[in-house]
């Protein structure tokens, strides 16, 4: 085994690692792991389905040469259409609750992707000419997935039910532009200074990480500003004590122990909170009777929140972890 597919393997190892730290911190539960595993098989699956329908795309995704055309913008374009589609199966279950959980399950498909293209390659006899080179796809290609994911996920917020569809769509196109733009980007800069140039493919890796960390700082700003929106209501209505708008819509906070001691019970506190809030931000686009069915699923919600709330401390929890 090559050094650049060592060096790809290992950098899929270590991001989805990190992917499945970002849900266990927050949720303290090993049950994505399985779903996770799947999502990572279905990215690998992709470059075979692609080889299925057309042999000359299915060549140009695994081997992935960035050569500027128009066959690799197609096959991400192809590739972001087939990773939506498990991601939808996902979304019309409490699986994907909102941008973040997207964001990770993209991540890992895509990581799935680039471990199978890079041992693809590896079998073709085709390698980048800089090790920097294939941790820049690798890269690319997890944000692009991830962006995919985080649309999913936030299509499933989305307040009006027709808005949906034009926004999971929206996230495939915007994953394949930004994926074509830094192809290109990196083609026309090989064409002046070389493969081999080590402080632009650097720069080059530093874009692509750019592009993943930023969808993921998003999705975290989406899903705070919900939080902050819902549960202020409930906070302005009695239902909550005010320190839950001060705790739970940040994850820095929410996922340190000094809030609540316990960790099933603060577990359980971000499952429901969250639960809680992304539901009622849903009934938001419903029809007045549906919202009326939806709103007991919410007033169940409230009632066990209001319940383990009152395991409170007499402390206020949310001046115990200062920013």
């Amino acid at each position: 085994m090559n050094y650049p597919t060592l060096l790809v393997l290992t950098i899929v190892a270590v991001l989805s690692g990190v992917a499945f730290l970002v849900l266990w911190l927050d949720r303290y539960k090993t049950e994505p792991v399985l779903r996770l595993v799947l999502a990572a098989c279905w990215g690998s699956m992709c470059p075979l389905l692609f080889r299925l329908a057309d042999p000359a795309v299915g060549l140009a995704v695994d081997l992935d040469p960035l050569l500027g055309t128009a066959l690799p913008a197609a096959a991400g374009l192809l590739e972001g259409l087939l990773l939506a589609a498990v991601l939808v199966v996902l979304a019309t279950s409490h699986f994907l609750d909102g941008p973040l959980d997207g964001a990770v399950y993209g991540t890992v498909a895509g990581l799935g992707f680039a471990a199978f293209q890079s041992l693809a390659a590896l079998h073709q006899g085709w390698s980048p000419p800089d090790p920097s080179v294939a941790v820049f796809m690798t890269l690319v290609r997890a944000g692009a997935t991830a962006l995919v994911g985080a649309g999913i996920g936030l299509a499933k917020l989305a307040v009006r039910m027709a808005l949906r569809v034009p926004c999971a769509l929206a996230a495939v196109l915007a994953a394949g532009l930004s994926r074509w733009l830094l192809s290109v980007l990196a083609v026309r800069g090989w064409g002046v200074w070389g493969q081999h140039n080590t402080p632009f493919n650097l720069a080059l890796v530093a874009a692509a990480a750019l592009l993943l960390v930023g969808v993921f700082w998003a999705a975290l700003a989406l899903e705070h500003r919900v939080l902050v929106r819902q549960l202020g209501d409930e906070v302005a209505l009695g239902v909550l004590p005010s320190w839950v708008v001060e705790v739970l819509p940040s994850y820095r906070r929410r996922i340190r122990s000094a809030w609540w001691a316990r960790r099933d019970e603060r577990r359980e506190i971000i499952r429901l909170l969250t639960s809680l809030a992304f539901r009622k931000h849903r009934l938001r686009g419903l029809s007045e009777e549906r919202a009326r069915l939806y709103g007991l699923e919410v007033g169940r919600l409230r009632q066990r929140a209001r319940t383990l709330l009152a395991l409170a401390p007499g402390t206020d929890p949310g001046l115990e972890a200062p920013e």
